[in-house]
């Protein structure tokens, strides 16, 4: 009896003031803000290390990430946050003036670019004139116009507020609907234009340098959630990895703790839960309700080429294929090229094998002095990458708190204005922590 009760204690002597469950880059933000403070906290990661959806996986002795992230000069919570633990943004990554070339099996290439002796947005004006005539840049203005009309009313489709704007066919095709997906996840059926409005009005509204490219020089994992570790580590938090929760203790209405998966009771007068929506909603289905998001694969397929192959730009636009981005990495790889598909989609059906093979095929069309094929691939399949950007979303996502006192919420899903993306999820996790924060 006597050890039996000595285990019993030490299950339950683990006592925080705030227990944030979840690693990712949301629950990382979370508790940097947190520890900025002086507040005590305890982070709880069920895998065997940090990050979430945008972490370190190894893949040839090497280490590269669990998936290609688009990341834009607009992130300035992210870039914020980064500076704060430690990361100097220009290390981290190259930025590049935006300059995409979108490539079609049937339309001329399409190129987005600020690249010119002209100032912004008079650059980019230019040269989508140049490749998408008068018209198209006239179609691109009206939509580009009609931006706070939209925000103010009813939300619609994406393709609704394409037709209404009287977008050609090419640029539906070759424009809005690879930006859609790029930033959205969600095909422009059922994608809200609330939420691409937002995108469009932050990236080309706030200057030439919030729609610069940043493209990680070194893995994710080791660019935000290592430095944020120490940095929690460093004012006093505590880091648990492979340590799962299976349930959260409620109490009057109120907060006690967790029970994590091997029976260790965490006693806590806090608890912010930042997990992607399905972890959250099977942890706290019997606590509170929240909606149930629809969430959406992205797949990443990594084609190792030769060291000395190289692409004539960062980052590239492919449409009529199943893929519809390429990422040049060679900088933190050589050889290394990331294509890139959001959303369902037919390649679902497709084994690894099948896929490489068509996605290989696919850049060759566009890019001929590649090899036929790679000298290795790998294929990662998120299949729950992000929630799904529908129409009228912003009316289903909860708020950070909850009608449970000392029950917080982070995560991307959580209401913002913004799609799932690594800036939504920063601010997020550092807006729940200042809530949480004020509240004491």
């Amino acid at each position: 009896m006597a050890n039996g009760s000595a285990r019993e204690k030490a299950k339950t002597d683990l006592t925080m003031t705030t227990l944030i469950i979840g690693g990712g880059w949301s629950g990382l933000a979370a508790a940097v803000t947190l520890s900025q403070q002086g507040h005590s906290v305890q982070l709880l990661e069920s895998a065997k290390q940090l990050g979430g959806r945008a972490r370190n996986i190894s893949w040839q002795n090497q280490h590269i990430d669990n998936g290609q992230h688009l990341m834009i000069g607009a992130y300035d919570r992210m870039l914020a946050t980064m500076e704060l633990v430690g990361i100097n943004p220009e290390n981290a990554f190259s930025r590049s003036t935006m300059d995409i070339s979108i490539h079609d099996l049937h339309y001329p290439t399409l190129k987005l670019s600020a690249l010119s002796l002209l100032p912004w947005p008079l650059s980019l004006a230019w040269n989508l004139i140049k490749s998408a005539g008068l018209f198209g840049f006239i179609s691109v203005a009206r939509l580009q116009s009609s931006i706070p009309e939209i925000l103010k009313n009813k939300d619609k489709p994406v393709s609704e507020w394409l037709l209404s704007t009287r977008q050609p066919q090419r640029l539906i095709t070759q424009l809005w609907e690879p930006l859609c997906l790029a930033t959205l996840n969600t095909p422009i059926e059922q994608a809200s234009s609330h939420l691409l409005a937002t995108v469009l009005q932050d990236t080309l509204g706030k200057g030439q340098h919030a729609a610069d490219a940043l493209i990680p020089k070194i893995p994710l994992g080791d660019i935000f959630p290592h430095a944020a570790a120490r940095y929690i580590s460093g004012n006093g938090g505590e880091i648990s990895l492979q340590t799962r929760v299976k349930q959260v203790l409620i109490k009057d209405k109120k907060v006690s703790g967790v029970i994590t998966q091997d029976g260790t009771q965490l006693i806590a007068d806090n608890i912010i839960l930042a997990t992607n929506p399905s972890q959250c909603n099977e942890l706290l289905s019997n606590i509170v309700s929240i909606n149930k998001a629809t969430e959406y694969p992205i797949t990443t397929v990594y084609l190792q080429y030769p060291s000395h192959i190289r692409l004539s730009k960062p980052m590239q636009g492919m449409t009529g294929t199943i893929g519809q981005w390429i990422f040049d990495r060679s900088e933190q790889t050589p050889g290394l090229i990331a294509i890139v598909i959001s959303a369902p989609g037919k390649h679902e059906a497709m084994n690894k094998q099948e896929l490489v093979q068509h996605i290989s095929q696919e850049v060759r069309q566009f890019f001929p002095e590649l090899p036929d094929m790679a000298n290795d691939s790998l294929v990662i399949r998120e299949k729950r990458a992000t929630f799904a950007s529908t129409v009228d979303i912003e009316t289903k996502r909860p708020k950070s708190q909850t009608d449970i006192q000392g029950l917080w919420l982070a995560g991307d899903y959580i209401a913002n204005g913004y799609p799932a993306t690594l800036e939504g999820a920063i601010r997020n996790g550092e807006n729940c922590a200042l809530q949480l924060l004020n509240q004491h």
